[in-house]
């Protein structure tokens, strides 16, 4: 039976609206890669004294959580680390966040740990099961275990954008001293002006830094987040793809 044109215009309308929502979550993504390829997006002291000279307080950390107030959010996590004086690509983690404090990350790497799943749940309870073969094994992990400490410092199911902030305006009401850019600066290796915000360990403004977080200037949203071990670099995270107000299951914090 031959097809009507009436038919053909309606299936490739049909098509292109299918196509468009397919689109969508990758149009609404941003934060995508931010720092030039194969390069690590650490800054010497010296240029980061130069750009962060506005000492902030915790309200100025208070707005970059709200900021970040999304009812949930998706987003990859590469994270570096410093060994034997050379930058260690550690493996990076699909990130899924929900209000309030639900978490979930699907660990990508090379090793062993490939395909692991940790989730905390609304009763705060944190699960993992294993990659790979160990895929069937599933466990209850304590807050505290090393199992999910990262080499930032921070455990895996707090890397969540609020309890960073959180953890920074701790350290702020402890009396260390912290300082921002008044106003974009450009900074090698990033591919466009970014605010930087740095921590240091102690009240002095010379005191060794501690922590330093590249913002983007339209959004508020960290970029790359360095720690530092010893006053010097040791781990770095980056923040790609992030995709806000999914409307992420809940189920999808079960395990």
């Amino acid at each position: 039976m031959p097809i009507s044109f009436q038919r053909l215009y309606r299936s490739a309308r049909v098509f292109l609206i299918v196509s468009c929502l397919m689109l969508l979550p990758v149009q609404l993504a941003f934060g995508k890669a931010s720092v030039a390829e194969g390069q690590v997006p650490v800054v010497d002291d010296g240029a980061l004294r130069s750009a962060a000279k506005s000492s902030v307080n915790k309200q100025f950390v208070d707005g970059l959580r709200d900021a970040a107030n999304f009812s949930d959010y998706q987003v990859l996590c590469r994270l570096m680390t410093k060994k034997e004086a050379k930058w260690k690509d550690f493996g990076a983690a699909n990130i899924f966040f929900k209000q309030k404090q639900l978490f979930r990350a699907v660990i990508s790497s090379s090793d062993y740990r490939n395909g692991s799943v940790v989730v905390k749940g609304s009763d705060g309870s944190i699960r993992g099961k294993g990659g790979g073969t160990l895929t069937f094994v599933k466990m209850t992990i304590q807050p505290d275990s090393r199992t999910i400490r990262l080499p930032t410092g921070y455990s895996l199911v707090e890397s969540d954008f609020f309890s960073l902030y959180d953890s920074l305006k701790t350290n702020i009401g402890k009396g260390v001293s912290a300082f921002t850019s008044p106003a974009p600066v450009n900074l090698k290796p990033f591919k466009e002006p970014v605010l930087v915000l740095v921590l240091n360990s102690g009240p002095q403004p010379d005191s060794p830094i501690s922590e330093v977080v590249f913002l983007d200037p339209r959004t508020k949203l960290p970029l790359v987040w360095n720690t530092y071990k010893d006053g010097q670099p040791h781990a770095v995270v980056m923040f790609e793809e992030l995709q806000p107000n999914k409307g992420l299951s809940d189920d999808l914090f079960h395990l």
